[in-house]
């Protein structure tokens, strides 16, 4: 069995636990999280961001989605523990796995750290185990405690976006959110997701990578607004009392981030308050006084964050531009060059990073660049490592999934890179990707309809051939926050989630032959209403698609049409802006196509 897990189970006896379970969180639920929160990889060995270990007696589990099956056969191998593929069938969940252990074990001890697990799963783990007469240990951090090495938890300095990027500034944000709390009877309100608090001061940071956030917390009253922040995230003024970057902020009080605790425990009980169980971590819930009336839900934060005004769309299409110049210049690159002199795919997202550095206003890639080239490209979240770096030959696909974080906006794009001869089969099964991409740019969806509806006319094109996909079709793009932004994501499993205007979200199916390729086509797209009341799909993302592996006779017209205005228009956006060689090679793959 492997070190770490052998050394958990010793921990796990020292303190009386049966059972303990290691999420990929960090205390506020994000997706990215900071080194030092890696609790999971560590103990288990999978450097993907999803996944769930659970290490008991008998054995290790680790429950993790599909876009990283085939990545965790790899690194798991050897290691004892038991690949749980979500989602498959025959698979329990996390819960269902628990649960059957409470059948046969009724009265077992589970433990896990409480502030690496938000309180509404706390909470469905409590009531769902407590009939079995489960106990709960909750503050020992097992992992932490073997982990020598562990990285330091060290904040970087927080700054300030300007107007022309944010469009509002954070005394209107924070009216805004005061009058949605009034209309629910909230008297204060815990803001734990860091992109929320981010949004609401217009302040960004660099404690995590790809996500331009800082650690902190807000309790906004209807009077008073706290913000807790890690010591040595400001500077700090002559009496040693750290300063906000701007004097627009002077209402605000700084407070430590440590603090958090005593203060919601120091809340008014006869009051109520506000807050996103889903990002609150549980040990935190717990500090809510005795009887105070709360409101736990999704907070008014998040659906304004996602509708972008119009100054945050302005902003973000030119961060487009930006970007559709440095994937030109890339593809460019790669076709001219592959054959000719050894790249690898590492070699690859470097380059393409060196192209985006070159862009006005860049500051950081906003994901992990997956470069996967053939079989490695069916790996459906596969991003190069030393260990795994494969040479890029004269032939076959390459998927190239990017992102850039901008001054003005975050861009998420994905090319599937054709570099030589290619089988009649990966250009059909291109075709299809892009019937399905074409399928949401052009979807009409009326007021009655939602995120399932959407995915299920998207996914309509490559179903009819018996094609599919084991990842979430689209995610709402944070704007320089996450690349992978909520409410509106729509997961493997699609929910209902409200399709609404000014929303930006990717456009991303794909299909993945394993040991073999993988397509994946993916644009940004703005949601508009038109004149019916309707919500409708404008592409914002300016990169030509694969030409030669177009097949036509498998497009509709109105794909056809689609696909050449797509052209006229990136053409007229995107030409000008680029150097001569490469402006020729966009009119070459922009040519108006026919059956």
């Amino acid at each position: 069995m492997k070190k770490e897990i052998t050394e958990l189970r010793q921990k796990m006896k020292e303190n009386g636990i049966d059972v303990y379970f290691v999420p990929s969180d960090d205390y506020h639920s994000s997706e990215y999280v900071n080194d030092y929160f890696k609790e999971r990889e560590f103990a288990s060995g999978l450097t993907g961001e999803s996944g769930e270990l659970i290490v008991d007696s008998e054995g290790a589990y680790l429950w993790t989605d599909g876009r990283y099956f085939l990545q965790a056969e790899t690194q798991l191998a050897g290691s004892e523990i038991e690949l749980m593929r979500m989602a498959e069938p025959g698979v329990p969940t996390v819960e269902e796995f628990l649960e059957d252990l409470g059948k046969k074990h009724p009265g077992f001890t589970f433990g896990y750290f409480g502030r690496m697990l938000n309180a509404d799963r706390g909470n469905e783990l409590k009531d769902m185990l407590g009939k079995y007469n489960v106990e709960f240990k909750l503050d020992k951090d097992l992992v932490g405690e073997i982990w020598v090495d562990r990285p330091e938890l060290k904040p970087t300095e927080i700054y300030e976006l300007p107007l022309s990027t944010v469009g509002k500034t954070s005394e209107e944000k924070i009216a805004d959110v005061r009058r949605a709390m009034a209309e629910k009877g909230a008297d204060y309100m815990l803001i734990t997701d860091l992109m929320e608090s981010a949004w609401l001061f217009n302040l960004r940071a660099d404690d995590i990578d790809y996500t331009p956030v800082f650690f902190g917390y807000t309790i906004l009253g209807m009077d008073d607004v706290k913000l807790f922040v890690m010591d040595g995230a400001l500077k700090k003024d002559a009496s040693g009392k750290p300063v906000l970057p701007s004097e627009q902020l002077n209402f605000v009080d700084v407070e430590d981030y440590d603090d958090i605790d005593k203060a919601v425990a120091a809340l008014p009980a006869d009051k109520t308050l506000w807050y996103d169980g889903g990002t609150t971590n549980y040990l935190l819930s717990l500090q809510i006084p005795a009887g105070m009336k709360v409101i736990n839900g999704m907070t008014p934060i998040a659906m304004m964050k996602a509708q972008k005004n119009e100054t945050e769309i302005k902003s973000t299409l030119n961060a487009h531009l930006k970007d559709g110049v440095a994937m030109v210049n890339l593809i460019y690159w790669l076709k001219s060059t592959v054959g000719k002199e050894k790249i690898t795919e590492l070699d690859v997202a470097a380059k393409l990073r060196g192209f985006r550095e070159a862009q006005e206003g860049f500051f950081d890639i906003s994901f992990e660049t997956i470069a996967g080239y053939q079989e490695n490209g069916a790996i459906i979240h596969y991003a190069p490592t030393p260990e795994t770096d494969t040479e890029v030959k004269p032939e076959g696909f390459l998927l190239l999934d990017s992102g850039g974080h901008y001054m003005d906006g975050t861009t998420d794009i994905t090319r599937t890179i054709k570099l030589g001869e290619v089988s009649q089969e990966m250009n059909d099964d291109y075709t299809y990707v892009l019937k399905s991409h074409i399928a949401m740019a052009t979807a009409e969806m009326t007021p009655e309809q939602n995120g399932i509806d959407l995915d299920s006319v998207t996914r309509a094109p490559m179903r009819a051939v018996g094609l599919d996909f084991k990842h979430g079709l689209s995610h709402g793009v944070g704007h320089l926050l996450s690349v992978h932004e909520g409410p509106n994501i729509l997961r493997r499993v699609p929910t209902p989630i409200e399709l609404r205007p000014n929303m930006i979200m990717s456009d991303e199916p794909g299909v993945y032959i394993d040991g073999k390729f993988g397509v994946r086509i993916e644009n940004e797209v703005l949601l508009k209403e038109n004149e019916k009341g309707n919500i409708v799909f404008q592409s914002i993302t300016y990169c030509p698609y694969e030409r030669a592996c177009i097949n036509t006779a498998l497009l509709t017209d109105e794909e056809l049409a689609w696909l050449n205005d797509y052209n006229k228009d990136l053409r007229e956006k995107l030409v000008p802006l680029l150097g001569k060689e490469q402006a020729d090679f966009v009119m070459q793959e922009t040519e108006p196509l026919t059956k």
